[in-house]
């Protein structure tokens, strides 16, 4: 598939619309726990995550393989030089399906996803310099917020249970609107 053939990034009333339909989703699931800063991942990623607007990979189709996003997404933030940010969070595919996933941002707060071969309708998540997710994902074991089997991580738990670290995230993307 040549770029031209991929879907173009939603308007901006579209991109709201799917915006909000992810963010209702995740407000629906997320909820306090005693003694823990955020108790669950989506409160976690509602109050700390950030948007970002699709856009097709610049040189054309992802070059990433479907299925690996957090190793594709973290490998092509390294490749980069600094210039683009891992994001992990949630992603809707197609309306009423968001998924646990990865891509990696650049400054303007776009969502360059290098496994999906078509655009998604919105990303929400925590961008994170790309040589602190490598190690933090080192310690892990695996990505920053997921585990397998739809387990949460160990860092998102000391994330969920304590609050994020200071200076973990980059600032790029949009914040979650507070309505």
């Amino acid at each position: 598939m040549t770029d031209t053939a991929r879907p173009a990034p939603a308007d901006d009333a579209q991109l709201a619309a799917d915006e909000g339909w992810l963010l209702a989703s995740l407000r629906m699931v997320a909820r306090d726990r005693d003694g823990w800063v955020h108790g669950t991942p989506a409160s976690l990623l509602l109050a700390h995550g950030r948007l970002f607007t699709p856009s097709p990979w610049p040189d054309g189709d992802p070059p990433g393989e479907p299925g690996r996003c957090f190793i594709e997404a973290l490998s092509w933030a390294c490749e980069s030089d600094g210039a683009l940010a891992y994001v992990e969070g949630v992603a809707a595919a197609d309306l009423w399906r968001e998924e646990p996933h990865a891509w990696c941002a650049g400054a303007d707060g776009t969502a360059l996803d290098p496994t999906w071969p078509e655009l998604g309708r919105a990303y929400l998540g925590l961008p994170v310099r790309a040589d602190t997710a490598r190690h933090i994902m080192g310690e892990n074991g695996g990505p920053l917020l997921f585990a397998a089997g739809g387990l949460i991580s160990p860092a998102a738990e000391r994330w969920m249970r304590d609050g994020l670290p200071a200076g973990l995230l980059v600032d790029i993307g949009r914040p979650v609107p507070r309505n």
